[in-house]
Protein backbone atom coordinates (compact mmCIF):
# COMPACT_ATOMS: atom_id res chain seq x y z
CA UNK A 1 0.00 0.00 0.00
CA UNK A 2 1.50 3.34 -1.05
CA UNK A 3 -1.34 5.86 -0.97
CA UNK A 4 0.88 8.29 0.97
CA UNK A 5 3.85 7.94 -1.36
CA UNK A 6 6.17 10.93 -1.03
CA UNK A 7 4.08 12.68 1.64
CA UNK A 8 5.86 14.17 4.64
CA UNK A 9 4.32 13.26 8.00
CA UNK A 10 5.10 14.22 11.59
CA UNK A 11 3.92 11.99 14.42
CA UNK A 12 4.25 13.24 17.99
CA UNK A 13 4.45 10.88 20.94
CA UNK A 14 5.93 8.30 18.58
CA UNK A 15 8.08 6.45 21.09
CA UNK A 16 5.52 3.76 21.88
CA UNK A 17 1.87 2.81 21.74
CA UNK A 18 -0.42 4.62 19.32
CA UNK A 19 2.28 6.99 18.06
CA UNK A 20 4.76 4.24 17.23
CA UNK A 21 2.10 2.16 15.49
CA UNK A 22 0.96 5.19 13.51
CA UNK A 23 4.49 6.02 12.38
CA UNK A 24 4.94 2.45 11.13
CA UNK A 25 1.60 2.57 9.32
CA UNK A 26 2.30 5.87 7.58
CA UNK A 27 5.74 4.61 6.53
CA UNK A 28 4.20 1.42 5.13
CA UNK A 29 1.85 3.62 3.12
CA UNK A 30 4.84 5.40 1.58
CA UNK A 31 5.16 8.52 3.73
CA UNK A 32 8.45 10.01 4.82
CA UNK A 33 7.91 10.02 8.56
CA UNK A 34 9.42 12.34 11.14
CA UNK A 35 9.09 10.91 14.65
CA UNK A 36 9.26 12.83 17.88
CA UNK A 37 8.93 12.09 21.59
CA UNK A 38 10.54 13.28 24.80
CA UNK A 39 12.85 10.24 24.94
CA UNK A 40 15.29 9.48 22.15
CA UNK A 41 15.47 5.73 22.73
CA UNK A 42 12.07 4.68 21.40
CA UNK A 43 11.99 6.94 18.37
CA UNK A 44 15.58 6.21 17.43
CA UNK A 45 14.91 2.48 17.44
CA UNK A 46 11.70 2.93 15.47
CA UNK A 47 13.32 5.15 12.83
CA UNK A 48 15.97 2.47 12.33
CA UNK A 49 13.26 -0.19 12.05
CA UNK A 50 11.40 1.82 9.42
CA UNK A 51 14.58 2.25 7.38
CA UNK A 52 15.40 -1.45 7.64
CA UNK A 53 12.01 -2.20 6.08
CA UNK A 54 12.71 0.12 3.16
CA UNK A 55 10.87 3.17 4.48
CA UNK A 56 12.04 6.65 5.35
CA UNK A 57 12.09 7.80 8.95
CA UNK A 58 13.91 10.44 10.95
CA UNK A 59 13.73 11.08 14.70
CA UNK A 60 14.25 14.05 17.01
CA UNK A 61 13.38 14.51 20.67
CA UNK A 62 10.93 17.25 21.58
CA UNK A 63 8.76 18.23 24.52
CA UNK A 64 5.74 19.50 22.60
CA UNK A 65 4.75 21.77 25.49
CA UNK A 66 7.97 23.79 25.00
CA UNK A 67 7.60 26.43 22.27
CA UNK A 68 11.34 26.64 21.67
CA UNK A 69 11.68 22.89 21.21
CA UNK A 70 8.71 22.80 18.85
CA UNK A 71 10.22 25.60 16.77
CA UNK A 72 13.51 23.68 16.56
CA UNK A 73 11.65 20.48 15.60
CA UNK A 74 9.87 22.11 12.70
CA UNK A 75 13.07 23.82 11.56
CA UNK A 76 14.67 20.37 11.43
CA UNK A 77 11.76 19.04 9.35
CA UNK A 78 12.16 22.01 6.98
CA UNK A 79 15.83 21.20 6.58
CA UNK A 80 15.29 17.48 6.06
CA UNK A 81 12.19 17.48 3.89
CA UNK A 82 11.29 21.07 3.01
CA UNK A 83 7.56 20.49 3.49
CA UNK A 84 4.91 18.97 5.73
CA UNK A 85 1.76 17.25 4.49
CA UNK A 86 0.45 15.39 7.53
CA UNK A 87 0.55 16.16 11.26
CA UNK A 88 -0.60 13.58 13.79
CA UNK A 89 -0.93 15.21 17.21
CA UNK A 90 -0.69 12.15 19.43
CA UNK A 91 1.61 13.16 22.32
CA UNK A 92 -0.18 12.97 25.66
CA UNK A 93 0.45 12.37 29.34
CA UNK A 94 -1.86 11.01 32.00
CA UNK A 95 -1.81 11.20 35.77
CA UNK A 96 -4.69 9.18 37.15
CA UNK A 97 -6.42 9.69 40.48
CA UNK A 98 -9.47 11.30 42.06
CA UNK A 99 -9.66 14.99 41.26
CA UNK A 100 -9.63 15.98 44.92
CA UNK A 101 -6.22 14.30 45.24
CA UNK A 102 -4.68 15.55 41.99
CA UNK A 103 -1.79 17.96 42.32
CA UNK A 104 -1.76 21.28 40.55
CA UNK A 105 1.50 20.29 38.88
CA UNK A 106 -0.11 17.15 37.42
CA UNK A 107 -3.10 19.17 36.20
CA UNK A 108 -0.86 21.73 34.55
CA UNK A 109 1.37 19.09 32.95
CA UNK A 110 -1.61 17.41 31.30
CA UNK A 111 -2.85 20.75 30.01
CA UNK A 112 0.64 21.69 28.82
CA UNK A 113 1.25 18.50 26.83
CA UNK A 114 -2.22 17.40 25.77
CA UNK A 115 -3.65 20.83 24.89
CA UNK A 116 -0.84 23.38 24.57
CA UNK A 117 1.35 20.82 22.78
CA UNK A 118 -1.42 20.25 20.24
CA UNK A 119 -1.75 24.02 19.79
CA UNK A 120 1.99 24.62 19.32
CA UNK A 121 2.51 21.81 16.81
CA UNK A 122 -0.63 22.72 14.91
CA UNK A 123 0.32 26.38 14.70
CA UNK A 124 3.78 25.48 13.38
CA UNK A 125 2.27 23.06 10.87
CA UNK A 126 -0.20 25.65 9.59
CA UNK A 127 2.58 28.06 8.70
CA UNK A 128 3.93 25.34 6.40
CA UNK A 129 0.60 24.05 5.06
CA UNK A 130 -1.29 27.27 4.38
CA UNK A 131 1.05 28.64 1.67
CA UNK A 132 0.67 25.33 -0.19
CA UNK A 133 -3.10 25.29 0.44
CA UNK A 134 -3.09 21.65 1.46
CA UNK A 135 -2.47 19.49 4.47
CA UNK A 136 -4.08 17.09 6.91
CA UNK A 137 -4.09 17.33 10.70
CA UNK A 138 -5.20 14.34 12.75
CA UNK A 139 -5.68 14.98 16.46
CA UNK A 140 -5.76 11.91 18.70
CA UNK A 141 -8.33 12.57 21.40
CA UNK A 142 -10.17 9.93 23.44
CA UNK A 143 -13.69 8.78 24.15
CA UNK A 144 -12.98 9.99 27.68
CA UNK A 145 -13.56 13.48 26.25
CA UNK A 146 -16.78 12.55 24.44
CA UNK A 147 -20.04 13.31 26.32
CA UNK A 148 -22.25 10.37 27.18
CA UNK A 149 -19.57 7.67 27.12
CA UNK A 150 -18.81 5.51 30.16
CA UNK A 151 -15.71 6.86 31.91
CA UNK A 152 -13.08 5.16 34.00
CA UNK A 153 -12.75 6.77 37.45
CA UNK A 154 -9.71 8.92 38.13
CA UNK A 155 -9.52 10.49 34.67
CA UNK A 156 -11.33 13.80 35.20
CA UNK A 157 -8.37 15.99 34.27
CA UNK A 158 -7.38 13.80 31.34
CA UNK A 159 -10.97 13.85 30.07
CA UNK A 160 -10.98 17.65 30.31
CA UNK A 161 -7.87 17.90 28.14
CA UNK A 162 -9.23 15.50 25.53
CA UNK A 163 -12.54 17.35 25.46
CA UNK A 164 -10.53 20.49 24.75
CA UNK A 165 -8.75 18.72 21.87
CA UNK A 166 -12.12 17.80 20.37
CA UNK A 167 -13.41 21.39 20.57
CA UNK A 168 -10.10 22.65 19.18
CA UNK A 169 -10.33 20.24 16.24
CA UNK A 170 -13.88 21.19 15.32
CA UNK A 171 -13.20 24.92 15.40
CA UNK A 172 -9.89 24.54 13.56
CA UNK A 173 -11.47 22.53 10.76
CA UNK A 174 -13.99 25.28 10.12
CA UNK A 175 -11.32 27.97 10.28
CA UNK A 176 -8.83 26.30 7.94
CA UNK A 177 -11.23 24.93 5.33
CA UNK A 178 -10.65 27.96 3.12
CA UNK A 179 -6.95 27.07 2.99
CA UNK A 180 -7.66 23.51 1.85
CA UNK A 181 -6.51 21.98 5.14
CA UNK A 182 -8.41 19.02 6.57
CA UNK A 183 -8.69 18.57 10.35
CA UNK A 184 -10.07 15.41 11.91
CA UNK A 185 -10.12 13.99 15.42
CA UNK A 186 -9.94 10.33 16.40
CA UNK A 187 -11.37 9.27 19.74
CA UNK A 188 -10.31 5.73 20.63
CA UNK A 189 -11.73 3.63 23.37
CA UNK A 190 -9.34 1.47 25.35
CA UNK A 191 -6.08 0.83 23.47
CA UNK A 192 -3.47 -1.59 24.77
CA UNK A 193 -0.66 0.91 25.40
CA UNK A 194 1.81 1.51 28.22
CA UNK A 195 -0.42 4.40 29.33
CA UNK A 196 -3.49 2.17 29.68
CA UNK A 197 -1.51 -0.55 31.44
CA UNK A 198 -0.26 2.01 33.95
CA UNK A 199 -3.74 3.12 35.00
CA UNK A 200 -6.05 0.19 34.20
CA UNK A 201 -4.10 -3.04 33.62
CA UNK A 202 -7.24 -5.17 33.87
CA UNK A 203 -8.61 -3.54 30.72
CA UNK A 204 -5.53 -4.17 28.57
CA UNK A 205 -6.42 -7.75 27.47
CA UNK A 206 -9.78 -6.50 26.18
CA UNK A 207 -8.42 -3.34 24.54
CA UNK A 208 -7.81 -2.89 20.83
CA UNK A 209 -4.26 -3.01 19.52
CA UNK A 210 -2.43 0.22 18.61
CA UNK A 211 -2.05 -1.19 15.09
CA UNK A 212 -5.82 -1.29 14.66
CA UNK A 213 -6.11 2.39 15.52
CA UNK A 214 -3.08 3.25 13.39
CA UNK A 215 -4.80 1.84 10.32
CA UNK A 216 -7.70 4.21 10.91
CA UNK A 217 -5.32 7.16 11.24
CA UNK A 218 -3.52 6.06 8.08
CA UNK A 219 -6.79 6.07 6.19
CA UNK A 220 -7.71 9.54 7.47
CA UNK A 221 -4.30 10.87 6.41
CA UNK A 222 -4.66 9.48 2.90
CA UNK A 223 -6.42 10.75 -0.22
CA UNK A 224 -9.08 8.10 0.32
CA UNK A 225 -10.38 10.41 3.06
CA UNK A 226 -10.04 13.59 0.99
CA UNK A 227 -13.69 14.46 1.62
CA UNK A 228 -13.45 13.92 5.39
CA UNK A 229 -12.92 16.94 7.64
CA UNK A 230 -14.49 18.52 10.73
CA UNK A 231 -15.19 15.04 12.05
CA UNK A 232 -14.55 13.13 15.26
CA UNK A 233 -14.28 9.44 14.53
CA UNK A 234 -14.94 7.26 17.57
CA UNK A 235 -13.00 3.99 17.33
CA UNK A 236 -14.05 1.27 19.74
CA UNK A 237 -12.13 -1.60 18.23
CA UNK A 238 -13.49 -5.03 17.22
CA UNK A 239 -17.10 -5.86 18.14
CA UNK A 240 -17.45 -7.39 21.57
CA UNK A 241 -14.61 -5.44 23.17
CA UNK A 242 -15.47 -3.55 26.33
CA UNK A 243 -16.57 -0.01 25.49
CA UNK A 244 -14.81 2.09 28.07
CA UNK A 245 -12.79 5.24 27.75
CA UNK A 246 -9.00 5.09 27.96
Amino acid sequence: MSDLEGRIALVTGAGSGIGAATARELARRGAKVYLTARSAEGIGRLAAEIKSEGGQGLARTCDVSDAGQVEALFAAIDEAYGALDVLVNNAAVLTAGPLHELSLDAWRRMLDVNVTGTFLCTQAALTRMRPRRSGTIVNVASVSGVPGVEKLPGLVAYAATKGAVLAFSEALAAEQAEAGIRVVAVSPGAVDTPMLRSVAPDFAPQAMSPDALARVIGFLASDAAAAVTNTNLIVWGPPGRRRTSQ
